[in-house]
C-alpha cells in the first residue's frame, strides 16, 4: 500500500483526520485532527508533488499572500513529515 492509500482523509465531528489505515494489532496510531486548510494541502500535494505548486493553489484558495501561504505548507508538511505520514 503506498503512502496515498495507507493515510486516509476522513470528515468527521468538523474536522478531518488523517487515518492510518495499515494499523494491525498492538501498533495502534492515533488519527490526526488537520482543519480544512490542512486537508488541502495534503490533497494538493498528494497530487502534485510540489510545495511550490500546492502554496500557489493555497494562496488562490484561500486569498492569502504567497510567502504566507509557502510558509504554511512548509511547516504543515513538515509536521506531518516528523510524525512519518508525508513519506519522500
Amino acid at each position: 500500500m503506498d503512502e496515498r492509500e495507507r493515510y486516509q482523509i476522513r470528515k468527521a465531528a468538523g474536522l478531518y483526520w488523517l487515518i492510518d489505515m495499515e494499523q494491525g494489532g498492538g501498533d495502534w496510531r492515533e488519527p490526526v485532527a488537520v482543519n480544512e486548510s490542512g486537508a488541502f494541502i495534503l490533497r494538493q500535494y498528494r497530487s502534485l508533488k510540489s510545495e511550490a505548486a500546492v502554496a500557489e493553489g493555497l494562496s488562490r484558495e484561500c486569498g492569502i499572500p504567497l510567502p504566507e501561504a509557502e510558509a504554511d505548507v512548509r511547516s504543515f508538511l513538515q509536521q506531518l513529515r516528523e510524525q512519518g505520514i508525508v513519506l519522500e
